[in-house]
């Protein structure tokens, strides 16, 4: 087979062939491309220095399971209807996979039904209050109705406007008195989803090109690191940024006395270099976040193109939304699956729940954990601004095998129920601004999981 038959063939495939490895293209290689699975989008000279070396397992792929239409630019209230609907059908369905919620009636049901029977309903939670004697009543709906709900202290404070729960209990007049509150969780793994091949995944976010603060020694750290020889950095074949890679414009008040450079543009222009840093065969996923060029409204839509000019068509950048599910290294057993949100809801989340508002951002992770327990990024309307639609994306209907968030400028990395839950911490140093606010940042730490053990370490610069 000549060169010419052998590029034929493999863009029949669906490859496409640069033309520095069209001249080293021999028949051994066009068999082992053949054989490789999933085949290779892009044939080049790394491909074939892998296949010359052998090392061709650790070809990495991405798939980005989210995308966001943007063709609808005006909303209404049917909208708004449309998108409450859908996250109650959504998390009633997980609900009722709960043993104790599986005999769950509608609410206009109830009233066909005894005072003092046992029942069962799902609903969304639409007000609550406490009463004198320290017990909650909580209003709740479906699309048939609405009730109330006399729940016990410890169960009525941990509940939150706007969020899906089941409730179990016996009939009153008018009334539940609720024996349990059930939220929706993520259920235990059968097994632990990972990899073959021994591939590391790094993660960082709140990088804030453009702020006097950024801390940019670190960050060079990072890439002499990762573009060094070590053995270890190399197994790194996936980078995340979980939003704000730069400060912004008019982002807050007073923003721009903290400003090094007061150009958005030119801001994404020190990202890109960044980016254009990193190794060509790490693939470099990246999300938006609060100070980025996009819409504030969640959900957040990729960068635009124009952001990063010089590399947004490169073959190992991927602009994703946000929220966004991302599958990686995605061979013969599936991949591994992440759910990078920002995190925007963070701060108004916590503060209406006690129990997490203390020390909430010295240990994120607690709040990331919460949001698994509700199956929700954002449950509280107004903790982030939404664009209402048919469907509700930040609903966590598929279960990830790792949750990453930022926003904080906090780190953490830990395990809930085989999840991953990682905030990544920030490259900005401590604002004015945080200061005032007593916040004390974690900067230059980077959270590496190893995707075949699922393991997490810690590397700080």
């Amino acid at each position: 087979m000549d060169r010419q038959e052998a590029v034929k063939e493999l863009t029949s495939r669906g490859c496409i062939v640069e033309p520095e490895a069209v001249d080293r293209l021999e028949e051994n290689h066009i068999e082992k491309i053949k054989n490789l699975s999933p085949s290779p989008m892009v044939v080049n000279e790394r491909l074939i220095d892998n296949l010359e070396s052998g090392d061709v397992s650790l070809e990495s792929s991405v798939d980005v399971i989210t995308e966001i239409e943007m063709e609808k630019e005006k909303r209404d209230v049917q909208d708004f209807v449309d998108f409450y609907n859908d996250r109650y059908e959504k998390i009633k369905s997980l609900l009722l996979r709960r043993r104790e919620i599986q005999s769950a009636v509608s609410i206009s049901r109830l009233e066909d039904m005894e005072e003092r029977e046992e029942v069962a309903a799902v609903g969304i939670v639409k007000d609550k209050y406490k009463t004198s004697k320290g017990k909650f009543i909580v209003y709740m709906e479906d699309p048939s109705g609405e009730t109330k709900v006399l729940a016990e202290e410890e169960d009525g404070a941990n509940i939150v406007q706007d969020e899906v729960i089941g409730v179990k209990g016996s009939l009153g007049d008018d009334i539940i008195f609720a024996d349990r509150i059930v939220w929706p969780d993520v259920p235990l793994p059968d097994d632990i989803q990972s990899t073959s091949e021994e591939v590391y995944a790094a993660f960082i976010s709140d990088i804030h090109f453009g702020s006097k603060d950024t801390m940019e020694e670190k960050l060079d750290k990072l890439l002499d690191w990762l573009n060094s020889g070590n053995s270890y950095a190399q197994k790194i074949k996936y980078l995340f940024v979980a939003g704000d890679a730069v400060e912004g414009v008019g982002v807050y008040p007073s923003q721009k006395e903290e400003l090094e450079v007061t150009n958005i543009y030119k801001q994404y222009e020190r990202f890109q270099e960044f980016v254009e840093e990193v190794r060509d065969d790490v693939q470099v996923i990246i999300g938006p976040g609060n100070h980025d060029f996009v819409r504030l409204a969640e959900p957040q839509p990729p960068l635009p193109e124009e952001s990063l000019p010089d590399v947004h068509m490169n073959d190992n950048v991927h602009m994703v939304p946000n929220p966004a599910y991302v599958k990686v290294h995605g061979h013969d057993n599936g991949g591994v699956k992440v759910l990078m949100y920002h995190g925007y809801s963070f701060d108004e989340h916590v503060d209406s729940l006690p129990h997490l508002r203390d020390r909430a951002y010295e240990n994120p992770e607690h709040a990331m954990i919460d949001w698994l327990k509700r199956r929700h990024l954002a449950p509280i309307y107004g903790s982030n601004l939404v664009v209402p639609d048919d469907e509700d994306p930040l609903v966590i209907e598929e279960v990830p095998e790792i949750l990453v968030s930022g926003h904080t400028h906090s780190f953490a990395a830990t395990t809930y129920k085989g999840i991953n839950v990682i905030c990544a911490g920030t490259f900005q140093s401590q604002t004015d601004f945080q200061k005032r606010m007593g916040h004390q940042p974690d900067p230059g730490k980077v959270a590496v999981v190893n995707l075949k053990t699922r393991e997490t370490e810690v590397k700080e610069f």
